[in-house]
């Protein structure tokens, strides 16, 4: 079960390239996938140093099983808070074994058609959803 204050949280949350000028559809493609932070595991907000360590072993995990992903920022609306969250091209299955493995909560899915909804990492049915559209969700400054 996620702590109410988090759920809220992560309902708000917004999304940015790590190159911060990048517009959504270089990250996605125009395709259907999953945003999962691959810092602070079960909602714990964890030092730079861990979360560090904890992105290396992601992206040598990635790697070795040869996913494809873009990595991207995801946080508050004016990002004086984010993680480190990557978008793999993904089927909805996929990214919920994706982020329990990376020991989430929750994670986002992102339609073909730019639709985003929050998931629960032990279920697949949609939470709720987020935005109609990622580019409300998108920020490029």
């Amino acid at each position: 079960m996620i702590e109410e204050t988090l759920w809220q949280i992560y309902q708000h949350s917004y999304f940015q390239s790590t190159c911060r000028v990048m517009p959504y559809q270089t990250v996605t493609s125009h395709r259907a996938g999953a945003i999962i932070s691959v810092w602070n595991p079960h909602g714990q907000n964890l030092t730079l140093a861990h979360n560090k360590r904890l992105e290396r072993a992601a992206m040598r995990y990635l790697r070795a099983q040869g996913i494809a992903y873009k990595r991207l920022w995801g946080g508050n609306e004016d990002m004086s808070y984010r993680e480190l969250s990557i978008f793999i091209p993904y089927s909805l299955q996929q990214a919920q074994h994706l982020s329990a493995h990376f020991k989430q909560l929750a994670f986002y899915y992102v339609s073909a058609r730019g639709r985003v909804s929050l998931h629960c990492s032990k279920q697949t049915k949609p939470m709720c959803l987020v935005s109609k559209r990622l580019k409300k969700r998108w920020l490029t400054k």
